[in-house]
């Protein structure tokens, strides 16, 4: 074990050797023992703790701590869009009030966290709206929006119960979409199965979880329905139907290959409209049909499913990271002298499509030097697209066509000029299988407006600053963010990008909804890695820029600050004296310092890198100090209380130790760092 010890301080020697000699030279681990004190009373400004739930309201140690060192805290989860808006679009204040409360008796500021972002959303209600999908696969339900069949009856639904009450309407309010949707007037309150409509089975997997989604409204408030299954009845919980439109969501785990779901609408006698009923597996994600976009799998300069036809000793392998968008691999391609399109040819595998119907093929691209030209086509049938003119930055370049053949190749024509590109994330989707940026912009638009201005207003008075706009440069070489741009989890299904239909004015639209409803309250914009990304930082202060010359009121920038032992000190140096110069107030939002960034399996947190980590904490805060104006300190928050309820261990599953005390509430080295900072000794 000693061994292993040994070893994995000599490897996070050799990592923290990487950083400057003036940076990790000899280390008096003896500076950072004075912890006497309180962290709110070192500081003229606000100093922070963000806090979670469960262990504020109910873990007294936990609550006591943070009252007893903070004089700010920011929720971790709790005013977040998927924390407060169910999947019909209501907001519910009950858990976030919950914290307000106690942290306002305590008289504790609170710092209001996150109105705009494009990670945890209530995706399910924002696609419903805009007009996309609510799970990652295909609807198995048929006939959910009940548009097929004749007279009162519906193709693929039968009526068990109470058929007569069930019928077809074709009145414009209502329906919610197409040309019908199901009507059901119960006469006389009975049991929930007095009245029932039931599925056609859909293929199910035992053990799976299934999402059931169906939009419902009533001719008047007050009525309730639930829903089941059958032949193994599983049961929803009863859902209160209001006279609007509304997405109700029921997720059970499937207990039979296949499954009825059940509109169980007999409990009370209302008239009900129901439509775009939908059954999906959340977390499926279909194959793709263009395999290795990415160009990943490969050996050497050859990539699995791609053939070289024409100048194959032109493409390589990319592996250096400028030349890389994703990954470890992009393609690279030189062509020596001009020719024919045909000359240089790279051709995708025979991927299987549909005649007749249409696709979009795009691939990120740039150029070393600007001026260049390239085509796609497809085999065995030849169909061309235009010539696509490739810049130096990379672009997303997009190409339609209505499939000829059942089985069709992607060919990169490339051989038309003499220059250098680079290849990377190519897709082909049938066209209409994902949302379309700038589909149902107004009703995103809508809902946007409607959750700020709710949930400024509902704090109004009580809250004094906001961050109105999160993480809204992309990584790489930044600009703004999008769905195109960022890479989401395959699993994740709380993303929604209010720029794919919003487009750039998006958080400009934010802070005008802010301002609007509460003109007193300072709002911020956030981002993450502004230490180590000089083109995210560059852009993001270019873009707060933009959006202060469009009007927006932007009192403020955000610098979350996840760093770790190997983190540069000039990064961090460069980053606030530019964030300084802004005149703007400057917050350090989210600070946490891991001591295990490479993510080895065993680490032990003894003195040499506790130390570190106490110096890394004192380094942040002097250089905060230092480059920000007193009159622009908004003040520093720590993401979290003690090592074992950090973001890192608990939810990216990580062995680490971050924060300030450990996970008996001891005070570590780093609390003394951040004292030491904050009191400039």
């Amino acid at each position: 074990m000693k061994k292993i010890k040994y070893l994995m301080i000599f490897i996070m020697l050799i990592i923290l050797s990487a950083c400057r000699d003036e940076e990790f030279g000899s280390l008096n681990t003896g500076k950072y023992t004075d912890t006497n004190g309180e962290l709110k009373n070192a500081a003229t400004f606000p100093v922070g703790l963000a806090v979670e739930y469960y262990l504020f309201v109910n873990d007294e140690q936990y609550r006591s701590t943070v009252l007893r060192e903070a004089n700010s805290v920011t929720f971790g989860y709790q005013m977040k869009h998927g924390a407060l808006v169910d999947d019909g679009g209501t907001i519910d204040f009950t858990e976030s009030d919950a914290m307000f409360d106690i942290a306002e008796n305590a008289g504790v500021e609170v710092f209001g966290h996150t109105l705009g972002w494009h990670q945890n959303q209530n995706a399910t209600y924002l696609k419903g709206i805009a007009g996309g999908t609510t799970g990652g696969s295909e609807n198995i339900l048929l006939n959910g929006g009940f548009e097929s069949g004749s007279g009162d009856n519906f193709d693929n639904w039968s009526k068990y119960n109470g058929g007569t009450v069930m019928t077809a309407t074709t009145a414009s309010n209502e329906k919610r979409g197409g040309n019908r949707a199901l009507k059901v007037a119960v006469a006389a309150a009975g049991n929930p199965w007095s009245v029932q409509m039931a599925s056609d089975p859909a293929p199910t997997t035992i053990g799976t979880e299934y999402k059931f989604t169906i939009w419902v409204k009533a001719a008047s408030a007050g009525g309730n329905i639930r829903f089941s299954t059958q032949p193994s009845a599983l049961y929803s919980a009863n859902y209160n139907i209001s006279t609007d439109w509304t997405l109700l969501t029921w997720t059970f785990t499937a207990n039979e290959s296949a499954t009825r779901i059940i509109l169980d609408m007999g409990a009370t006698a209302f008239t009900y409209f129901v439509d775009d009923a939908s059954l999906v597996d959340p977390n499926y994600t279909p194959p793709p049909l263009l395999l290795n976009g990415g160009f990943e799998a490969g050996t050497g300069d050859n990539f699995t499913n791609w053939n070289k036809y024409n100048g194959g000793t032109q493409m390589t392998a990319a592996t250096i990271a400028s030349e890389v968008r994703n990954g470890t691999r992009a393609l690279k391609v030189a062509v020596p002298a001009a020719g024919n399109p045909w000359s240089v040819q790279l051709a995708s595998d025979l991927t299987p499509t549909t005649i007749g119907k249409a696709y979009k093929f795009s691939v990120w691209a740039k150029a070393t030097a600007a001026g260049g030209n390239i085509r796609f086509s497809t085999q065995p049938s030849a169909l061309y697209s235009g010539n696509y003119n490739v810049p130096t930055d990379w672009a997303l370049l997009s190409w339609e066509f209505t499939a000829n053949e059942a089985a069709t190749r992607i060919v990169f024509d490339m051989g038309a000029a003499a220059f250098t590109y680079l290849f990377d994330d190519a897709r082909l989707v049938e066209v209409g299988s994902e949302p379309e940026p700038g589909g149902g912009a107004e009703a995103v638009d809508e809902a946007l407006g409607n959750f700020i201005t709710q949930t400024v207003e509902h704090y109004k008075g009580r809250m004094k600053a906001w961050d109105v706009v999160n993480e809204p440069m992309a990584d790489g070489n930044s600009g703004l963010r999008t769905s195109a741009n960022s890479n989401v989890p395959a699993n994740a299904t709380d993303f929604f990008f209010w720029s794919d239909y919003l487009g750039r004015d998006w958080a400009l639209k934010a802070f005008e909804y802010a301002e609007a409803a509460d003109p007193d309250a300072l709002l911020f914009i956030n981002d993450y890695n502004l230490e180590s990304n000089g083109a995210k930082l560059d852009s993001l202060i270019a873009y707060v820029e933009e959006l202060k010359q469009k009007g927006a009121k932007i009192d403020g920038i955000g610098t979350q600050m996840h760093i770790s032992l190997n983190t540069s000190y000039a990064g961090i140096e460069t980053m606030f004296r530019k964030l300084g110069q802004t005149g703007l107030k400057v917050r350090i939002s989210e600070l946490d310092i891991r001591i295990n960034p490479n993510d080895l399996s065993v680490v032990t947190p003894d003195e040499m890198f506790l130390g570190y980590q106490a110096a890394m904490y004192e380094h942040v805060i002097k250089m905060y100090l230092q480059y920000v104006p007193a009159p622009q300190r908004h003040g520093i928050t720590i993401w979290g209380v003690t090592d074992a309820d950090s973001w890192i261990v608990v939810y990216q599953n990580k062995r680490d130790y971050p924060l300030l005390f450990d996970e008996s509430y001891n005070k570590k080295p780093a609390y003394a760092g951040v004292l030491k900072g904050l009191k400039g000794q």
